[in-house]
């Protein structure tokens, strides 16, 4: 964790953006106590591991029948799951996908504005595909041991984070599940075990796999770029239609016990967006925006309130660099650094947030309180706040990210408790055989990593990744210590 900090904030100050005054006193300040904060929580976590269970350092080892039932079954649960998420958004929501999920991405408030049908196969979907990181990671620790269909199934769940990054035309789930790999190889290499396991081709393939990685982030922010600039017409337009909607909707006081709360507006049909999408681009095809370095450079002036260093712009200028490769290279990395900036702005803005317990971070609490809890404004709340702060759409590291929803002693609190998960699991996967601690060292070491874009809870609903390794390491876990209790001579209460 120390590490990896101060690499980013070594690669803040020096690298090729210009966060001016960044990284700040203020920022220094909150990731050292942050850090204060979780190394001596993993400490503890690691002597309560140590003192209460390392009696599990006994326990049998769960059989390759029961094991290799659990990783197919988890598998099998995350395929379906993202195939009915995939069936709801681009089948029974009545609105192109892709260009609904690109349109969100270009101007993300207009997600009240426009009525899509949802259907009990999308919650159904949320909950299950999950268990496809679930899967990949179990079959990585354990692939000595899994073979056959389990094995297959097991490879084959890539397709949930990358169906999920597909249908929401995202980066960050492919690289969740490719840093949740690496951390799967760098827990087998601390228990003395290989990289990989041996068969299945499985370095070539994880290499094969971050190359079109590499491939697909170049081309969807490319493709973003290009949609949002046909875009900007028609999301002028719908939001200079949902102002006049706001405005004239009358506020209903016999709302919520008195409190006046807005009336729902009116939404626009899919049908409708589809069509006059489909009219943008052809109107924006008709006379095409060319772009270039100079045209990129002040956009990226004006959205991010940043410039390149003077060495990128000398290359640029130079013809070294081309356009094309210094706005895909600026943006990814603007995309992982960020926010170290966010961490200052939180803080100077701190006293205009309200805690939001877990909906800043838990992505799929947002629609359900929308669809579910329509006279709850939370969501509206927590949204005008992020407007107000300036940071709305922006990552915010996992130290901004635990005060946004947790305010300063809530914020101690989780970053201690992580802290604390992460001795346990170190620790647990060092001098025993379960399987829940391993799972959770993997997830966590991730979190880690990524620690400076989201907090552990907030990468591509990492909540609910979180969740299905906890049931799976349990089941696991739990058939072990049944076994072991079998297996103890007197472990039965004997008859009187």
């Amino acid at each position: 964790m120390t590490l990896i900090w101060l690499g980013v904030l070594l690669f803040v100050a020096i690298g090729p953006i210009d966060y001016p005054g960044q990284p700040s006193v203020v920022v220094l300040t909150v990731v050292a106590i942050g850090l204060a904060i979780f190394l001596p929580s993993y400490r503890g976590g690691k002597l309560v591991f140590d003192r209460w269970f390392a009696l599990q350092a006994r326990s049998p080892r769960p059989s390759t029948r029961m094991l290799n039932n659990v990783a197919m079954f988890a598998s099998l649960v995350g395929i379906v799951g993202i195939t009915l998420v995939a069936l709801d958004r681009t089948v029974l929501s009545g609105v192109s996908n892709s260009s609904y999920a690109e349109l969100l991405r270009c101007a993300p408030g207009l997600v009240d504005t426009i009525a899509i049908k949802r259907t009990p196969l999308l919650y159904g979907g949320y909950v299950m595909f999950s268990f496809g990181f679930v899967s990949i990671v179990l079959f990585l620790l354990k692939g000595e041991e899994i073979r056959g269909w389990a094995a297959a199934l097991g490879q084959l769940s890539i397709v949930s984070p990358i169906g999920y990054a597909l249908l929401y035309s995202g980066r960050m789930p492919i690289l969740f599940v490719l840093v949740l790999v690496a951390m799967a190889m760098l827990v087998r290499v601390a228990q003395g075990r290989t990289l990989l396991p041996r068969g299945h081709y499985l370095l070539l393939k994880t290499g094969i796999a971050v190359s079109l990685f590499a491939v697909y982030s170049s081309a969807i922010w490319s493709s973003r770029q290009s949609f949002c600039t046909q875009m900007l017409p028609l999301i002028a337009e719908l939001e200079q239609e949902k102002n006049q909607r706001d405005a004239s909707v009358a506020y209903d006081p016999a709302a919520s016990g008195g409190i006046p709360r807005p009336k729902p507006a009116e939404t626009i049909a899919a049908t409708e967006l589809n069509k006059r999408i489909v009219e943008a681009q052809k109107v924006q095809q008709a006379a095409p925006v060319a772009s270039s370095a100079d045209a990129f450079l002040p956009k990226m002036l004006m959205a991010w309130n940043v410039m390149p260093r003077g060495y990128v712009t000398s290359a640029i200028d130079s013809g070294r660099l081309s356009a094309r490769g210094a706005m895909i290279g600026l943006s990814t990395y603007f995309y992982l650094t960020h926010g170290v900036r966010t961490i200052d702005i939180v803080w100077k803005a701190r006293d205009k947030f309200t805690p939001q317990w877990g909906v800043y971070e838990i992505g799929v609490l947002s629609p359900l309180l929308r669809i579910y809890f329509s006279n709850s404004d939370q969501v509206a709340v927590m949204e005008a706040e992020l407007r107000a702060a300036a940071i709305y759409g922006f990552f915010p590291t996992a130290w901004a990210a635990a005060f946004i929803d947790f305010g300063l002693v809530g914020a101690i609190i989780y970053v201690a408790i992580w802290g604390a998960v992460a001795g346990w699991s170190a620790a647990g996967s060092r001098h025993s055989g379960l399987m829940t601690p391993q799972l959770l060292l993997v997830f966590v070491l991730a979190s880690v990593l990524l620690s400076p874009v989201q907090g552990p809870l907030g990468m591509a609903n990492s909540a609910l990744v979180l969740v299905s390794m906890l049931v799976t390491g349990l089941v696991l876990d739990f058939a072990k210590l049944r076994a072991r209790e079998t297996a103890t001579p007197g472990g039965n209460t004997p008859a009187i």
